[in-house]
């Protein structure tokens, strides 16, 4: 007798934790886009783009159909582009 498995709302919980990734990231990059603008910085444009790029990866993870988490390859670019979107804003900071 095979038992069927009740997965719950866990990938539930999943999509809703990569929307609301994507939407932090997504505000974080319209943030430092504003401020790059203003103040002529291109360390902070450069880290509105990697913002927005997380953004999007996390948006298109958070919609995928029975999300269940990210690939390792995705999580590792998302780590990445997040690590490089601080490390230049803190530049853009320190040397502003």
């Amino acid at each position: 007798m095979m038992i069927k498995r009740d997965p719950g709302l866990q990938p539930e919980r999943t999509a809703l934790a990569w929307q609301r990734t994507a939407l932090s990231a997504g505000v974080a990059a319209v943030l430092l886009l504003r401020s790059g603008l203003l103040h002529a910085a291109p360390l902070e444009l450069m880290a509105s783009g990697c913002a927005l790029a997380v953004a999007v990866v996390a948006w298109l993870v958070g919609r995928r159909p029975g999300n269940t988490g990210a690939p390792r390859r995705v999580l590792l670019a998302m780590t990445t582009a997040t690590c490089v979107t601080g490390a230049l804003a803190l530049a853009g900071l320190l040397l502003h």
